[in-house]
């Protein structure tokens, strides 16, 4: 059966060139296949807009009975059998797959680090002077990337749906010449960019209007999202308040920064320091979170979204480059995340293996910039990380490759300049939410 769709069903804001058919016959075949493009230029034009093949990617999804007429091409057909995908039949365009069953993003937890069972320790207080070399000599071993990191971070961290929607774009907008992007963001900008700050320790609310990475945020006319935990607050939404006030926002950063947050019985101590504070409160709706270490767990974003109502959003993940729902044990929760797309000062730093110290802040920024105008082509998100803290982004040379990135995201056209918190709203429809036009 070919029903005719825009793909509005799926409730998120894209925009294809044309309506398509998509099939609900029977299902033939169901599980995991690698999909191949059967028009070498169709693929060479994915690739060079994403960075990527089709033959990188694994759907999960389900194959339905379709009867090739004489006529029909089919663009896209399964590695594994040769099932149709998406076929051209005359003037249109039939979709052979579940689409839906592409957009479940399921993960794995975290494994739980061997100094977080030694009993009443914080690697937090171990002096930054011998943590900070220490963690980047581990990172640097582990590193696996070697040669060109720009060109390896000009490929897009793409979801399995959104290359689907990527690809059926491509084929409907070269169809048209439709030169629009496939998602859809407010005030007619092109992509959206997004500032976060992992506030590590409590020198920032020290600080507070003084510290360095704040006052070129400033300079910008930058609003951000500034994750804290909860043991700098001490239950009081005081420290904050200059965040507050210069319409910045907070989300929540774990308690203590501990990395043993997703692991019981931890979990549930540290969600109900959470729903103490300021930060999970209604007055700070909607709060978004991002894990220390990126250390996740099924268990922790299940009992978030059970117990914290204000809990509405994640920024944990490196994959993807829209908006998506998290699935926790094979459902869909309510906990949206928000990507980040552009890779970290310090994460770039310890993999670049061979480069002089002299060049890494220029290949750090090389690579931020390759990864932008990637996300900028697509008309995606563009959202970055940095810490306010001295062994991190504020190193003198750390800020100054963020001045530069900033320098060059503001001259960028048609960007719309958001918080996480403006992002939630647009992204998943609340009435309250008036986007703000670009600083």
């Amino acid at each position: 059966m070919l029903e005719i769709s825009d793909l509005s069903d799926l409730g998120l804001l894209i925009r294809l060139a044309r309506p398509i058919r998509v099939n609900s016959a029977r299902t033939v075949a169901e599980g995991i296949f690698r999909p191949t493009i059967t028009s070498k230029e169709l693929n060479e034009e994915l690739t060079e807009v994403t960075g990527l093949t089709s033959g990188e990617f694994l759907l999960s999804t389900r194959i339905f009975e379709l009867d090739l007429q004489e006529n029909d091409h089919v663009i896209v057909r399964t590695v594994e059998s040769s099932l149709p995908m998406i076929v051209r039949r005359n003037e249109e365009i039939i979709v052979n797959f579940d689409i839906r069953a592409t957009q479940a993003f399921r993960f794995g937890d975290s494994k739980r680090p061997i100094y977080t069972y030694i009993p009443g320790f914080n690697i937090q207080r171990i002096p930054t002077i011998i943590r900070r070399p220490l963690s980047n000599f581990v990172q640097s071993v582990y590193s696996r990337r070697k040669g060109d990191v720009a060109q390896d971070y000009s490929k897009l961290p793409l979801t399995s749906f959104e290359f689907v929607i990527l690809l059926l774009h491509k084929i409907l907008a070269g169809d048209l010449g439709d030169e629009n992007r496939a998602f859809q963001w407010p005030l007619g900008k092109r992509a959206v960019f997004v500032s976060l700050h992992d506030v590590d320790t409590g020198g920032l609310l020290r600080r507070r209007e003084r510290d360095p990475l704040f006052r070129l945020e400033q300079k910008h006319q930058i609003h951000s999202t500034w994750f804290v935990p909860t043991a700098v607050l001490k239950e009081k939404k005081e420290p904050i308040d200059f965040l507050l006030q210069s319409s910045n926002e907070v989300g929540w950063h774990g308690h203590k920064h501990d990395h043993r947050l997703p692991f019981k019985p931890y979990t549930d101590q540290h969600v109900q320091m959470l729903k103490k504070s300021f930060l999970g409160g209604p007055e700070n709706f909607p709060t978004g979170m991002r894990c220390p270490k990126l250390l996740r767990s099924n268990y922790l974003f299940d009992i978030l979204e059970r117990s914290c109502p204000t809990l509405c959003y994640d920024t944990s993940f490196s994959q993807g480059i829209i908006p998506y729902y998290i699935w926790l044990n094979g459902r869909q929760s309510k906990i949206l995340e928000i990507p980040i797309t552009i890779p970290t000062d310090i994460g770039v730093y310890n993999k670049l293996h061979g480069i002089p110290r002299s060049r890494r802040s220029e290949a750090i920024l090389e690579a931020q910039i390759a990864r932008t105008k990637r996300l900028v082509e697509v008309g995606a998100l563009i959202s970055i990380v940095t810490h306010p803290e001295k062994d991190l982004t504020e190193r003198p040379e750390f800020l100054d490759i963020y001045d530069q990135y900033l320098l060059y995201i503001k001259s960028c056209p048609d960007i719309w300049f958001a918080t996480a918190g403006e992002l939630f709203r647009y992204w998943t429809g609340d009435s309250s939410h008036s986007p703000r036009e670009s600083q």
